[in-house]
């Protein structure tokens, strides 16, 4: 089964680049990688593992255009994973 969820990346671009990622419809949902594509290795990772051992922590996915609301200064992604 696919499964799409929002997901926040937030880019520090101190000296060592870090990239942040949240997920605002999964309790306590959160990773990072040394830059994008790692964040998002990351991300899909830590989707995976959150919706099959911690569905309680896991609400429907919001749609791009309400978390793009919610958090209209932040970068938004849909993660895709299948399981």
């Amino acid at each position: 089964m696919k499964y799409v969820y929002p997901a926040i990346f937030d880019v520090d671009n101190d000296e060592e680049m870090s990239v942040g990622v949240t997920f605002p419809d999964i309790f306590g949902a959160a990773t990072c990688g040394k830059d994008l594509e790692e964040a998002m290795f990351m991300a899909k990772d830590l989707l995976k593992l959150m919706l099959t051992d911690c569905p309680a922590q896991c609400e429907k996915p919001s749609s791009y255009e309400k978390t793009k609301s919610n958090f209209p200064d932040r970068q938004i992604i849909m993660v895709e994973v299948e399981i």
